[in-house]
């Protein structure tokens, strides 16, 4: 379905600098790690800008001047001053608000480097019979993304248990099939346990690219889409 620019979704997607993000994605050197936390999260905002008829502006809250050059004109940039996810997120709702956004609003991690824009479409066509929805990830506990009817109305609580404390903030926890936004990417071993499903453009050319990471992939076992 194809929604009225007014009714669709405005996104903030929150990103730390490339130095300082996923602290615990040991793909054995910093530069590799930061070309893959790039990756992720341009396979996210991708996925995103593909879905032309639920998503309207997307926000990305990031100081980081590699990741404000390669978002190009996709997205708008606003910078934060690295103080925290929270005030991240705030930062983007925010500039949401000053520009008087009339639709609901989507809070979206950028690790996410299996989503694609069906399962984005899924989710928030899901999501807009409720006034705040959360996805829980894979592991259970963590949160990767929360809806609002508003930017008026978003509540987020983003952080150690987030799935419990979005509970208890009221949010609606949605039971939709779409693995592919519940498969976030904290450490190496995260991608060999979601190999069945396809990674996005960007996460694959750094693997072609860079042979140590294929050689880490193969000390676990075989992911077919890397060979």
């Amino acid at each position: 379905m194809s929604w009225p620019t007014e009714n669709r979704f405005g996104i903030v997607v929150p990103i730390r600098s490339l130095k300082k993000g996923k602290s615990r994605l040991l793909a054995g050197s910093d530069i590799l790690r930061q070309q893959l936390v790039l990756a992720f999260f341009l396979d996210t905002v991708s996925a995103l800008t593909e879905c032309e008829s639920s998503v309207g502006t997307i926000v990305v809250v990031s100081s980081d001047e590699t990741i404000s050059e390669y978002t190009g004109n996709r997205c708008e940039v606003v910078a934060d001053n690295e103080t925290g996810l929270t005030e991240a997120i705030d930062i983007g709702v925010k500039w949401l608000l000053n520009k008087n956004h009339p639709g609901p609003v989507a809070i979206v991690l950028p690790d996410l480097p299996y989503a694609n824009a069906r399962a984005f479409d899924a989710y928030f066509d899901a999501a807009r019979k409720y006034r705040n929805t959360f996805l829980v990830d894979s592991a259970g506990c963590g949160t990767t993304c929360v809806t609002s009817s508003s930017a008026a109305e978003v509540v987020h609580r983003f952080g150690p248990n987030s799935a419990r404390a979005h509970i208890r903030a009221g949010l609606k926890p949605l039971d939709i099939f779409v693995p592919e936004l519940r498969s976030d990417v904290d450490r190496m071993e995260d991608l060999y346990e979601h190999r069945s499903m396809d990674l996005g453009t960007s996460t694959i050319e750094v693997f072609e690219r860079e042979w140590r990471c294929e050689s880490y992939f193969n000390q676990l076992g075989s992911v077919s889409r890397l060979e």
